[in-house]
């Protein structure tokens, strides 16, 4: 699994965490609370500049008015006053000045507030009828000053009388006006505090509705989330223990030198990879043909092991790869599981790239191994194989610096490496000092191919011949040294006629030109050092070689010449004392 993502089908998700979720949803109530204030605000503002309206331009506008139709009502009064003769002139007089002056201060006010943008319309007739009412109402100071009434007077009273009707029927209309004003402006004002109200539980309501809807799609797929993140970290767990347990392994196993204490250690880690099942491990032979149980975790009477004989019969083997059978009676389950009625997994395991064996762990039938389990197998599967390779590649690579390249027998020096470990545990011993006789004339005829071919074959001879114990060695060129633990001298010579008859016979098989080998015999007892008991046995092949060659003689001891046995008649075509085995005069070497 990646980081940040969900599993198939979730690919919409790949955003999510909880954190952004949490962020997500404040966003989004802030802009819902945002778009329900706002809108609450220009609906609250609109109500506002209504009431403002209804208070600047039209409840303004009701104190002038009503000022003047007082005032025009008052000189009215003063007027019929006059014309009654009921009221003194200076009393009409001043009543008319403060009348007039009244009225002509409130219509100044009321003038000034209907030049306000959108009152002019209000009353378009007021300019002219106040300008009639003031001409009338001045037409008749000198009456009301106290000047007897003439026909004219009257015409003037009359004028006035129907100037101020027309204005104050203008007033009248123009208070009706406002007072709709005010009523319809009262109303739009009511209506916007009302839709900033509306607004404002509306984007309450779609808020706490959102929030609730986004609050549970989020916190279920928050906890399918945490469930899938549950599930990784469980896995990144086990993949931890894994590389630990690895770990461990292979740092164990590093300190394994040989393959039994490999098998020991393999025991123990797969009781911890499979813990309470049983689990074992074959390994195919040299031959890669049959498999062998090396080791099994645990001990059931019950169940004797995986029955399979060869790596071809074994399908994990075979195919190369891990295989988990859940039923034994399924099917398609391994024939080998017939029977036995369990669940398996097996591990296959190869070297150098070849299938050497298998790891195989069972448990109860129709409960196969988890997918922990099989990945610590494998594990143990992959570090094993690998450490088996290693230790087989060093014991090859040892095996190769110690043997001979021709003749795979040991080298000198890793012959002076095994005396050295059996006079360590005071183990006694014979040494043979062999020679091919006339190996340089076999070279010379009949090519250094043949001369291989012989030393190969003699040293093929020589390992078919001794017991696993002994020790022979190419000590150089056609000379050998053949150490023989625990074995006194007369049947290292019985050992010894046995290599030169059986080489006698390899000889016809083998196609090889005819050739025979002398041999000096010397034991431990006869000397004190191992380089003092070489010398011994090659002082006796000294005397082999001068007594007619293709003979065993054993040494007598230090300071003893060797005395030359009697002839034990021909092993082989070359027995010509004279030493023409090949057919040819050759001459006598010293040590050849």
């Amino acid at each position: 699994m990646s980081n940040g993502s969900t599993t198939r089908g979730g690919d919409s998700w790949r955003w999510y965490s909880p954190h952004r979720a949490i962020i997500l949803l404040g966003v989004v109530l802030t802009l819902v609370a945002l778009a329900g204030a706002v809108f609450g605000i220009v609906n609250s503002t609109r109500a506002e500049a209504l009431n403002n309206t209804l208070m600047s331009r039209y409840l303004v506008l009701l104190g002038p008015v009503d000022q003047i139709r007082a005032s025009e009502n008052a000189f009215q009064m003063l007027a019929e006053q006059a014309f009654d003769h009921t009221t003194p002139a200076s009393t009409l007089v001043t009543g008319a000045v403060s009348d007039s002056n009244s009225l002509n201060k409130a219509y100044l006010t009321l003038q000034h507030l209907l030049g306000s943008a959108g009152n002019a319309s209000l009353s378009p007739a007021l300019a002219g009828r106040m300008a009639t009412f003031v001409a009338a109402q001045s037409s008749l100071g000198a009456f009301l000053a106290g000047e007897p009434p003439t026909a004219q007077t009257a015409q003037l009273a009359t004028a006035e009388k129907a100037a101020e009707a027309n204005l104050d029927a203008t007033l009248a209309s123009l208070q009706a006006t406002i007072a709709d004003r005010l009523t319809q402006t009262a109303d739009q004002a009511r209506a916007a505090a009302n839709s900033a109200r509306v607004d404002l539980l509306l984007s309450l309501v779609i808020g706490i509705a959102f929030a609730g809807v986004v609050t549970t799609v989020l916190a279920r797929h928050a906890l399918r989330v945490e469930g899938e993140q549950a599930s990784r970290e469980a896995v990144q767990s086990d993949l931890a223990q894994r590389i630990a347990f690895e770990a461990s392994l292979q740092t164990a196993l590093e300190m394994s030198k040989a393959e039994t204490s490999v098998f020991g250690l393999v025991a123990e880690a797969l009781s911890q990879a499979a813990p309470g099942m049983r689990s074992e491990m074959l390994l195919a032979d040299s031959s890669t043909a049959h498999f062998r149980q090396v080791l099994v975790s645990t001990d059931q009477a019950d169940d004797a092991g995986c029955p399979v004989m060869s790596p071809d019969d074994c399908p994990a083997a075979s195919r190369a790869r891990t295989m988990v059978f859940p039923s034994s009676g399924a099917l398609d389950a391994c024939p080998n599981l017939r029977d036995r009625s369990c669940s398996a997994l097996c591990v296959p395991m190869s070297i150098s790239g070849k299938p050497m064996g298998v790891f195989h762990v069972t448990t109860d039938d129709g409960s196969p191994p988890s997918d922990v389990v099989l990945g610590n197998v494998e594990v143990v599967a992959r570090r094993t194989s690998e450490r088996l390779a290693m230790l087989r590649a060093f014991e090859v690579s040892q095996t190769q610096a110690n043997s001979d390249s021709l003749t795979g027998l040991m080298t000198r020096r890793s012959l002076e490496t095994a005396v050295r470990k059996l006079r360590d545990t005071g183990t006694p011993y014979a040494v043979a000092y062999g020679d091919l006789d006339h190996f340089k004339d076999l070279n010379d005829v009949f090519g250094h191919s043949a001369g291989d071919r012989a030393l190969r074959t003699f040293s093929q001879v020589l390992r078919d011949s001794l017991r696993p114990a002994d020790i022979p060695c190419r000590y150089g060129g056609e000379e050998f040294v053949i150490v023989l633990p625990e074995c006194p001298v007369e049947e290292a010579r019985q050992v010894l006629e046995r290599v030169r008859l059986r080489m006698a016979d390899r000889m016809v098989i083998a196609e090889l030109p005819a050739f025979t080998i002398s041999f000096g015999l010397a034991s431990s007892d006869q000397a004190a050092t191992f380089d003092e008991v070489v010398s011994l046995a090659d002082a006796a092949l000294l005397t082999a070689k001068s007594s007619g060659r293709d003979q065993i003689v054993v040494s007598s001891g230090p300071g003893v010449p060797e005395e030359a046995p009697e002839p034990s008649g021909p092993t082989g075509p070359a027995a010509s004392p004279t030493g023409d085995a090949f057919g040819i005069r050759i001459k006598e070497p010293q040590h050849n």
